[in-house]
């Protein structure tokens, strides 16, 4: 189906390029204040080290649109190709 799935692209791909450059907020409900970068020094895992993993619906949905992006253009190889602008 790789060939017959390119048709569908024009249609799919401006939803999942605007989710892929989502610029997500993140913040710390019910802190009164507090400033994230306070919160993340905080955070440590079991043998003392820092650790820090934040995740919000809008990173996850960012994350999964380029996943996305990943696989149509290694399944569609020279399909895809007319959605790939030249930057160089």
């Amino acid at each position: 189906m790789k060939g017959d799935f390119c048709k569908y692209l024009p249609q799919i791909l401006p939803h999942i390029l605007t989710m892929a450059t989502l610029k997500p907020e993140m913040g710390i409900e019910g802190q009164g204040g507090a400033e994230l970068s306070d919160v993340l020094q905080e955070v440590r895992n079991d043998e003392g080290a820092k650790k820090a993993n934040i995740m919000t619906d809008e990173i996850e949905e960012k994350d999964t649109a380029i996943q996305m992006l990943v696989v149509f253009i290694d399944e569609l190889e020279a399909g895809f190709a007319p959605y790939i602008n030249d930057v160089a």
